[in-house]
């Protein structure tokens, strides 16, 4: 990280390095010898440096950010992998108990070809309003005959 007294000198308007007065180098007080050209050439590869360490910096917080955004995605891929699976396995489940219910009924069919009475007889309950003949007289039997009623239908099950 950069601090305050490393980061370099912003250049004078005046003209940059050349411009500034030597501090008493090999080429004298006054004069702007080797060691100012040193000096300069020195600062020069400290702001390039300091500008690749910037830039590789900003590199690192953006491979950070990839990183972290490459993390969640995984972690909401396993989380949707394990839900899938649960519903895959809860699909199988219900597969086999269709398929379960499907061979008793085939062998309820095949042992009882003929509907069975009970669903007849509720049937014959839930439709006695549809007769074509009147409930005060029985169908076929001689006038005075009693009539015979169904017992009403539950509405409870059917």
């Amino acid at each position: 990280m950069a601090t305050a007294a490393a980061a370099p000198a912003p250049p004078s308007p005046g003209g940059g390095d050349a411009q500034r007065p030597s501090r008493g180098g090999p080429g004298g007080p006054g004069g702007g010898g080797p060691g100012a050209v040193e000096l300069a050439a020195a600062r020069r590869r400290l702001v390039a440096a300091e500008g690749r360490r910037r830039a590789a910096a900003e590199l690192e917080g953006r491979v950070r950010q990839v990183h972290c955004a490459l993390l969640h995605a995984e972690l909401r891929l396993a989380a949707r992998a394990e839900t899938l699976g649960r519903l895959g396995a809860g699909v199988a489940q219900a597969q086999l108990a269709l398929a379960a219910q499907s061979q008793r009924l085939q062998k309820g069919l095949r042992r009882r070809p003929r509907p069975r009475p009970g669903a007849l007889l509720a049937a014959a309950r839930a439709l006695r309003s549809c007769v074509p003949w009147t409930p005060g007289r029985s169908r076929g039997a001689p006038p005075g005959t009693p009539v015979r009623r169904l017992p009403p239908a539950s509405r409870g099950s059917a």
